[in-house]
């Protein structure tokens, strides 16, 4: 099956899929701080604001 690529991080190039930005969290290559967003979102998001967050609490706890 295909993985859907339909996030963008903002400074980077190219599309993500979920997939993706998981392993990028974990590998400590994205931050809380970095944004993200679809074509069909109208603005961009927080990680920390968005449906990863959990990613994000699974780092701190190690």
């Amino acid at each position: 099956m295909k993985k859907s690529k339909i996030w963008r991080i903002k400074g980077f190039e190219g599309k993500f899929s979920d997939e993706e930005i998981i392993e990028l969290i974990r590998r400590g290559e994205i931050k809380p701080d970095y944004c993200l967003s679809t074509k069909d979102m109208k603005k961009w998001i927080k990680l920390s604001d968005s449906i990863y967050q959990f990613y994000l609490e699974e780092e701190i706890e190690k």
